[in-house]
């Protein structure tokens, strides 16, 4: 491997599925490991205080490695069984982003920041070096809690990005419940005057929350014209859109949508009426909106949808009551988008037993899937075994996602996956969890999960499966954390060149046709063993 020249080195980096392999490459050896370094530090994802502050004080003493990080993404909160909001977040806030302004001055070439935490960076000169010191950051991503940001805030001051993300979290609504909107924020119009004045070039938008009683009024949204935009996401931000800013607009959001008609990425995930109603969309013009190939909203939203037509991906954010009339009405909306291929839907079974009548529903509605993100939650719907039955049509499915409550009695998960292999080999990775009967929010929270497991699926080169690689993740019961397990298990049949022979201990206990005749013949050959036994004693 050391021979191997760099460039092939990093090209062999590109194909690995995570960043935890190219770690492993990556420490071989002294020579691969100054080959690899752009591959390994080039996207980085810090998660929890302490490993914030550990990376990012490494990347400003050693240059060598920092120069080569072009996307930093931060979560000072880290895995928490409640988020903590307020002074309480406050700590963890100061040391991650002092840590991140003493390394600003290392990130040479630094594209995209995001900060996700519970509360707003309260070193708000952050901002100021990331700015002076990262000319070629333009996309920038951040969050605001119950802890505002000063008018006159650097957040504010950024010129020519390309994409800007701001999401208000649940510690904003608590803290600001029952006050104006339309100043919600201080310096909210230095906000909108940087974005629609000073960010012409802006390819990439996103306002979110999740308050469907009191959202933030985004109508300065409404006034940027964007020439290069082709992603927006709309969250429930918008109380009301102002028309008496121009009364010639008539439906501001409305105009702003057909304004637009370089949007590749659509996604409406507002409950406000002048967002989320199908109306919207259905009064555009047959030609607004031609690009859009990914959508997130409701079905009706994307029945009204002017392309739904060419609609490619399909995002449905809130989880649909799970009925006896549920499977008509999916699939008459499913119908209307022939070119789907993919799917991410959710459902909440509150009472009875679907088996999975829904599932059929939207096989037979979307035959050209490539990927399928399906969810039911609350109460048991179907067994792994029905799931593997209905997804045999999908020739084209490569990519899975399945999130259930498991029935009583049902397979453990690297069982399931082997089941699921078998009945689609031309899968290439799938995940499988395995959540809580809950009478809650259907989408449950990872710490409601009991048991996941993700996939990857090794073929020869006719495609057929030579091995399923798995990796078992289960929280723990008493405490917080999960129990990590890894393992590969052989999908070649028994006695295939390459394979080893199963000892008799695993024959015996093998559930398959050739472990009930090992069986058979171990018993017979117990009860012949005992008959001699019984003739020698007596």
């Amino acid at each position: 491997m050391d021979a191997v020249p760099a460039d092939i080195l990093l090209e062999v980096a590109s194909y690995l599925p995570c960043s935890a392999e190219v770690l492993h490459l990556y420490l071989t050896s002294s020579r691969i490991a100054d080959a690899l370094t752009p591959a390994l530090y080039r996207h980085l994802t810090l998660r929890g205080p302490a490993q914030c502050v550990r990376t990012l004080e490494m990347l400003h003493a050693r240059p060598e490695r920092a120069r080569h990080v072009r996307t930093l993404a931060v979560h000072p909160d880290g895995p928490r069984l409640a988020p903590r909001w307020g002074r309480a977040a406050l700590p963890d806030g100061y040391a991650v982003a002092g840590a991140v302004r003493r390394a600003a001055p290392r990130l040479e070439v630094l594209g995209s920041f995001a900060w996700n935490g519970e509360e707003l960076p309260p070193y708000d000169d952050m901002w100021f070096a990331l700015r002076m010191f990262c000319p070629r950051l333009k996309v920038i991503a951040t969050t605001l809690g119950s802890i505002l940001p000063p008018p006159n805030s650097h957040l504010f001051d950024f010129s020519d990005l390309q994409g800007f993300s701001l999401t208000f979290k649940s510690g904003f609504y608590w803290q600001n419940d029952g006050v104006s909107r339309d100043e919600a924020v201080p310096g909210y119009d230095r906000l909108w005057d940087m974005l629609t004045k000073r960010c012409p070039r802006l390819e990439h938008l996103a306002i979110d929350g999740h308050s469907p009683h009191a959202p933030v009024d985004a109508h300065g949204l409404v006034r940027g014209r964007w020439p290069r935009l082709r992603t927006l996401l709309v969250g429930d931000v918008v109380l009301d859109w102002h028309v008496g800013l121009n009364p010639a607009l008539g439906k501001p959001f409305r105009t702003f949508l057909a304004a637009h008609r370089g949007i590749e990425a659509l996604h409406l995930q507002s409950h406000a009426p002048s967002v989320a109603a199908p109306g919207v969309l259905a009064e555009l013009e047959p030609h607004a909106l031609a690009k859009v190939t990914t959508f997130s909203g409701s079905l009706a939203q994307a029945q009204a949808l002017p392309a739904r037509a060419s609609l490619k991906t399909l995002r449905v954010p809130d989880a649909l009551p799970l009925r006896e009339s549920t499977p008509l009405s999916v699939s008459a909306a499913l119908a209307a988008l022939p070119a789907l291929t993919s799917l991410t839907i959710a459902f909440r079974l509150e009472q009875g037993y679907d088996n999975g009548a829904v599932l059929r529903a939207v096989v037979a509605a979307c035959p050209l899937l490539q990927h399928l993100d399906f969810a039911v939650a609350c109460h048991p719907s179907f067994t792994i075994e029905t799931f593997a039955r209905c997804i045999r049509p999908l020739c084209q499915l490569r990519t899975l996602a399945l999130r259930i409550v498991p029935a009583a009695g049902e397979e453990p998960l690297r069982a399931c996956g082997v089941r699921l292999v078998r009945a689609s080999p031309r899968l290439a990775s799938f995940e499988l969890v395995f959540l809580a009967r809950s009478a809650g929010r259907p989408l449950s929270p990872p710490w409601l999960a009991r048991a996941r497991a993700k996939f990857t699926l090794a073929a020869d080169a006719h495609g057929l499966p030579l091995a399923l690689h798995v990796v078992e993740r289960r929280a723990h019961v008493l405490w917080p954390g999960e129990t990590v397990r890894r393992a590969t298990l052989e999908m070649r049949p028994a006695g295939a060149p390459g394979t080893r022979r199963a000892a008799l201990p695993a024959l015996l206990l093998e559930r398959s046709p050739a472990g009930e005749e090992a069986r058979l013949l171990f018993f017979c050959a117990v009860l012949v063993g005992a008959v001699v036994w019984g003739c020698v004693v007596l």
